[in-house]
């Protein structure tokens, strides 16, 4: 139910990416244009879902941003950059230069499914 793996860019305050792996989720993308009379629009979309078992280092944002050593763990924010697949590559000045892998989506939304049952996940959507 749960076949994918994932690559999350976390960024923090001072504009440097953080790269955590995540396996065992599930990733729904779609690619496409919205033509218009000014031109045409990228109308890509992403439903990712991501059971709180699939990876136990995630911290709310809040916590993660205080760490000073964000190797371990990771978080979900809006504008984070997530990747279909397993990334080995470290950001060096800006996110474009992930822009060079295929299936690259920025985060839009974070939504806890928490219900007190084997079922809690995230729900994260991006375009």
């Amino acid at each position: 139910m749960f076949p994918h793996t994932v690559t999350i860019y976390n960024k923090d305050s001072s504009g440097q990416y953080h790269r955590k792996v995540i396996s065992g989720v599930f990733w729904d993308s779609s690619k496409g244009a919205v033509m218009r009379k000014t031109g045409s629009t990228a109308a890509d979309g992403l439903t990712l879902i991501i059971p709180f078992t699939a990876d136990k280092t995630y911290l709310k944002s809040k916590e993660w941003l205080a760490l000073t050593d964000k190797s371990t763990n990771w978080t979900l924010q809006p504008k984070d950059i997530v990747i279909l697949g397993a990334i080995d590559y470290e950001v060096i000045k800006s996110s474009k230069e992930l822009l060079q892998f295929d299936d690259v989506l920025t985060i839009n939304n974070i939504d806890t499914r928490n219900f007190g049952t084997d079922m809690d996940h995230w729900e994260v959507s991006g375009k």
